[in-house]
């Protein structure tokens, strides 16, 4: 491995007061998170899925997903009537 990724794996180890094993798995899912997290981002700002679809692929609640969005200041084309009805969906009450 590079020792810029030793750096990494170590210092992760050393604050997380981990093994470096340890310290690479916690570095893999933060960063398996983070790929679901701007697939996710990209395709609901292309259009391509819904909040609710978003917020899965994300693993996140619908709320949170919301927030995400809002926070990197991506509009919605989704009428309220269509979030209403994907909540419905998500519910189990259609």
């Amino acid at each position: 491995m590079e020792p810029e990724i030793i750096a990494i794996v170590d210092r992760v180890s050393e604050e997380k007061k981990v093994d470096r094993t340890s310290a690479i798995k916690i570095l893999v899912f933060a960063g398996w998170k983070e790929l679901r997290l701007e697939k996710s981002l990209a395709l609901y700002k292309e259009g391509k899925i819904a909040v609710d679809k978003a917020a899965k692929i994300a693993e996140l609640t619908v709320s949170e997903m919301m927030e995400v969005i809002a926070a990197h200041g991506i509009k919605s084309d989704e009428t309220l009537e269509e979030y209403r009805q994907g909540v419905k969906v998500l519910m189990g009450s259609v």
